[in-house]
């Protein structure tokens, strides 16, 4: 029986790499199918990767279901054989019977029993924030690299046709959020249940707690303004300053510029913006950083339920986001 893995959201390929391990230590075997290319509307794009383990149950999807059985079925076919195997789905496939209501196509490597060493190391690389690329070769062997990385995921030739297929992997979208409240609350919700990384930061417990059991990554209890825990934003995280007492906001802002963070907001009015910028200026952080801060956050202004702030902050940090990974 086929089976579509819902304990998680799949969308990034570290919980991929996730299902494939553990399906393995459970005595399974596993593929590894990555899609190569696509043609027309497609819902994954080239360098996506989905999982499938020999007890007939994939992780991740590349339709909205019109394929993803017959994958299965190919998969478990390309794990019995050892044999990898490419396919494709749509316009000028060999499978006639199967459409693509898009009426595109989508082209995808079969790789069996991938080397479990190559997957936990690709897998301990994403989760320290590392991104990588990883070769799947027509030999059916895969291996990792994880210092010079190319950006991009493409066919690599030996001359007259390809011979092994690289996939870029980033790490997930982390988002940090500091602020009490509600809003925080939510916004650390919505995150969390969309599969990004969260780090929460406030100086009351309870907030912390929540926080924890909606699955939040990381909780730091906030002492002084003058006493922060460590912090490390890299270009793949979003901070996000959600205080109405503004004591905590300089100290915490002007952190947060000396990072890497692709996205720095803080919630507040244009009133309080205002207010906040020139309070930066007054401790002679630059024009430049400042003009860094979107404020106040969100794509829909004056929001006052908690839930709406929280969906129109992530909305804004998605875009934002997007811009640097197109």
């Amino acid at each position: 029986m086929n089976i579509i893995d819902t304990t998680k959201n799949y969308d990034h390929p570290l919980d991929i790499l996730d299902f494939l391990i553990k399906k393995i230590d459970a005595g399974q075997q596993v593929a590894l199918v990555a899609v190569t290319n696509t043609m027309g509307g497609s819902v994954r794009s080239s360098g996506a990767i989905v999982g499938v383990s020999s007890d007939g149950v994939i992780a991740g999807h590349i339709s909205n279901g019109c394929v993803d059985s017959n994958l299965i079925f190919q998969s478990i076919q390309a794990i019995k054989s050892g044999m990898v195997s490419e396919i494709r789905f749509g316009a000028g496939s060999d499978f006639k019977d199967l459409k693509l209501p898009c009426g595109g196509a989508i082209d995808l490597f079969i790789l069996p029993n991938p080397d479990r060493i190559i997957l936990e190391n690709a897998k301990t690389a994403l989760e320290q924030r590392r991104d990588l690329n990883l070769y799947l070769l027509m030999n059916g062997e895969i291996s990792l690299e994880t210092k010079n990385v190319f950006t991009s995921s493409d066919w690599l030739n030996d001359g007259a046709s390809h011979n092994q297929y690289r996939i870029y992997i980033r790490p997930k979208l982390q988002l940090r959020i500091a602020g009490v409240g509600a809003e925080m609350i939510a916004l650390s919700r919505i995150a969390i249940a969309s599969g990004f990384d969260v780090i929460i930061q406030c100086p009351k417990q309870v907030f912390l707690t929540q926080a924890e059991e909606y699955g939040a990554l990381r909780t730091d209890l906030l002492i002084t303004p003058e006493q922060l825990p460590d912090i490390h934003d890299d270009q793949w995280t979003a901070f996000v300053l959600m205080f109405h007492d503004h004591d905590w906001e300089l100290e915490l802002l002007r952190t947060a510029l000396e990072q890497n963070a692709f996205y720095i907001g803080a919630l507040g009015s244009r009133k309080t913006h205002a207010i906040r910028r020139d309070r930066l200026r007054a401790i002679n952080i630059p024009e430049d950083d400042i003009e860094r801060i979107h404020g106040p956050i969100g794509l829909v202004p004056s929001l006052r339920d908690a839930s709406m702030v929280s969906i129109s902050s992530l909305s804004e940090i998605i875009q934002e986001y997007n811009h640097i990974t197109s």
